[in-house]
């Protein structure tokens, strides 16, 4: 590495892979950082560099190479470590220190494990150090495989089951005769049954109900108003349910908030010229978010946030040691971390291939003119972006002077819901509602708020939908 390198490195800034250390004299926390980086995604640490970029150069003597490798020493398992001393105008030098993500983490310094969250360094918390030890292979079962041992065959929903068969039948995937075969033979197929026991596999794939053991087959959901979380809330919810059901809630919050048709019968399209969002694209990215998420951390959810400008999905768990954000635009070998559920979702033809989805996404959206989505590792999880062609959002409005009508708590908060432009049956409106009253209370609301020409309706009998007239901005 020359001059010219390290300046360019300078010049993008700290960040989860690039540290600044004015001098030798901040050892420790430079290989503290070291140790974080081998733990994630590999990265760089400047010495004789200020925080804020100013290159002041550092004295190397022999000295000075004996205490770097003296700390070299102190991380464990050994690691390759790159040290490259560039000379500036002078005697000083700036050195740099380099390192890959580390293929036997979970890696220590000084007997301490370290992780990287955004541009800070800290001390890794006791699931994250063990979570990379079962990913380095130390013990012999992963988290899905385990026994669910407070739940047995009767607590899984047998109709979804035949469903997968009848599914995984159609594309081929499943041996026709299966139809035909008992829960437990069907289950033993996709090894998600041993000895008559089920493993953690098919609780999150089937289990009628998740709580209070699985907490972390959780969804929640968001519509914000504007471009950021600071924003109020147009709609909020939170899932818990097993896998296939929080795809469908999935399903139904996108559809309820943008001009999408439904993701899992991509034959049954909306007439939209122009998606907002490709359905394929959206549908693999929440497969993907389910197949690779952690799930051995009870406290871990998916989180799918929609703004005016995009929509984001962010689930917990790190992509593999050898697999680096920059690498998912290109061909990869795929290695998700829950093979067992991959295996069903895969059978049921949810994605057809195993390393291309992501390569997929980005073709979809170049194909439906709409901006390459981006990933970004962080909090350890991953987030993929999608962004609108156009803002989805709607001017604010005059707060519909609420103040001039004499309206129910209940009423102002079905004309917020419907403020978000989006039409809907008065189904819809009663689900997006908290503690929702009978559809039939919600009726004679709209019924009370058309008559002072609050809202509009469109169609008639249990597919007419409600709104509100609003002009959209430019």
């Amino acid at each position: 590495m020359d001059i010219g390198q390290v300046t360019a490195l300078i010049q993008q800034g700290e960040s989860h892979n690039l540290e600044f250390k004015k001098s030798t004299a901040q050892l420790k926390p430079a290989f503290e950082t070291i140790c974080a980086f081998l733990n994630g995604n590999g990265g760089i640490v400047l010495l004789g560099v200020s925080d804020n970029g100013q290159i002041m150069g550092q004295d190397v003597s022999d000295n000075t190479r004996q205490e770097i490798a003296r700390e070299i020493n102190k991380i464990e398992p050994t690691a390759q470590i790159e040290i490259s001393y560039v000379p500036l105008n002078g005697s000083k030098y700036v050195i740099v220190v380099e390192v890959d993500s580390g293929s036997h983490a979970p890696y220590t310094y000084d007997g301490r494990a370290f992780e990287r969250n955004q541009s800070t360094t800290g001390r890794m918390t006791q699931h994250g150090y063990e979570q990379l030890l079962v990913e380095r292979g130390q013990l012999n079962h992963s988290w899905e495989e385990s026994i669910a041992t407070s739940y047995s065959i009767d607590d899984l929903d047998f109709d979804e089951i035949h469903l997968a068969v009848q599914q995984g039948i159609a594309a081929g995937r499943v041996p026709a005769t299966a139809e035909n075969e008992t829960i437990e033979a069907i289950l033993k197929s996709w090894n998600l049954i041993e000895g008559g026991r089920i493993n953690n596999a098919a609780v999150v794939l089937f289990a009628k109900d998740v709580l209070p053991r699985y907490p972390q087959c959780h969804l929640k959901l968001g519509r914000f108003r504007g471009t950021d979380m600071l924003g109020d809330f147009i709609d909020n919810k939170e899932y818990f349910g097993n896998a296939f059901r929080m795809l469908k809630e999935a399903n139904s919050f996108i559809s309820r908030h943008l001009p999408i048709a439904s993701f899992f019968e991509p034959d049954r399209f909306e007439r939209i010229d122009k998606p907002t969002l490709p359905v394929l694209a959206v549908r693999e990215a929440l497969v993907n978010s389910i197949c690779h998420r952690d799930y051995s951390n009870r406290s871990s959810l998916i989180t799918l946030g929609i703004f005016d400008d995009r929509m984001e999905i962010w689930n917990n768990g790190k992509l593999p040691a050898n697999l680096k954000i920059a690498d998912l635009k290109k061909k990869h070998k795929s290695e998700p971390r829950n093979k067992l559920i991959a295996k069903v979702f895969y059978d049921r033809k949810y994605f057809d291939g195993w390393g291309t989805g992501i390569i997929k996404i980005f073709d979809l959206c170049r194909t439906n003119d709409i901006p390459e989505p981006e990933y970004e590792q962080y909090s350890g999880g991953v987030e993929i972006r999608f962004k609108f062609r156009e803002s989805i959002g709607f001017a604010k409005p005059p707060e519909l002077e609420f103040s001039e009508y004499q309206l129910s708590a209940r009423q102002k908060n079905i004309l917020k819901i419907l403020i978000a432009g989006k039409k809907m049956t008065v189904g819809e409106i009663t689900e997006s509602m908290e503690n929702p009253p009978a559809a039939r209370t919600v009726g004679d609301d709209l019924s009370h708020l058309k008559e002072l020409g609050l809202v509009k309706l469109e169609g008639i009998g249990r597919g007419a939908r409600w709104f509100v007239e609003q002009k959209q901005k430019k």
